[in-house]
């Protein structure tokens, strides 16, 4: 009796769903070593269930950590401008499902279909490119200092192309976001959860058997972002 009470207490506060099934979202993102815009595509199939598929750029940091970035960002000091051409830029697409619940109205007076919504999406990630190519001096090249010979040495070191190995491109991502579903729109916020890594297409590129670069060891990828849905 008490369940049936509290059910035709609750039900009222849920709104009704409108038949759209069409959904573009924006949103940008940071993780701890890049930013990311992303563009996604979702058809609902019933209104808690979709299907779609998402497109990310993945934008390494210039400099070499979130806090460094904000700084270079926010600072006119020259001494924060660390420009690298030489970043990594990834470009994901991503096929996901969609999961959201019923729209919980925060009041009565609130128009049916606006209020909180919370949205679930699983997915698949395929990132490119998978195996880069650098132009790295090629330090094999240094001549012999003849014995005995003091001073210093000024060589111009021939490059080499080298090529990454054994990247990878596939990986899972888990989304959830809360929002406020306000007519057609929906703001949100999201945390994302993923064994991506934006150093993956140079990780392993390597010369003599010695890697060039000294990336952080493979970790989930943890990802906050803000964005918005429209539904038409």
């Amino acid at each position: 009796m008490m369940v049936m009470v509290g059910m035709l207490f609750f039900l009222p506060t849920l709104a009704q769903e409108e038949p759209w099934r069409n959904n573009g979202s924006f949103d940008i993102g940071f993780a701890a070593d890049a930013w990311n815009i992303e563009l996604g595509y979702n058809r609902m199939l019933t209104p808690f269930m979709g299907a779609g598929i998402g497109l990310m750029i993945d934008n390494e940091y210039d400099s070499s950590s979130l806090m460094d970035y904000l700084m270079e960002s926010l600072s006119d000091n020259s001494s924060y401008d660390s420009y690298d051409e030489d970043r990594i830029m990834r470009l994901s697409l991503i096929p996901q499902l969609t999961l959201r619940t019923p729209t919980l109205r925060l009041s009565r007076k609130t128009d049916p279909g606006d209020g909180l919504l919370l949205q679930v999406q699983p997915g698949i990630m395929l990132s490119f490119p998978v195996n880069e190519t650098e132009e790295v001096p090629d330090y094999r090249a240094v001549p012999q200092i003849p014995k005995g010979e003091t001073g210093y040495h000024y060589y111009t070191l021939p490059t080499v192309r080298v090529k990454n190995e054994n990247g990878h491109w596939c990986y899972w991502r888990l989304r959830a976001a809360l929002g406020y579903q306000l007519g057609a729109g929906f703001l949100y916020a999201a945390y994302s959860v993923s064994n991506y890594s934006i150093y993956d297409s140079r990780r392993n590129i390597r010369l003599d058997g010695k890697p060039i670069h000294d990336y952080p060891q493979r970790r989930l990828t943890h990802t906050v972002s803000v964005g918005f849905n429209i539904a038409f």
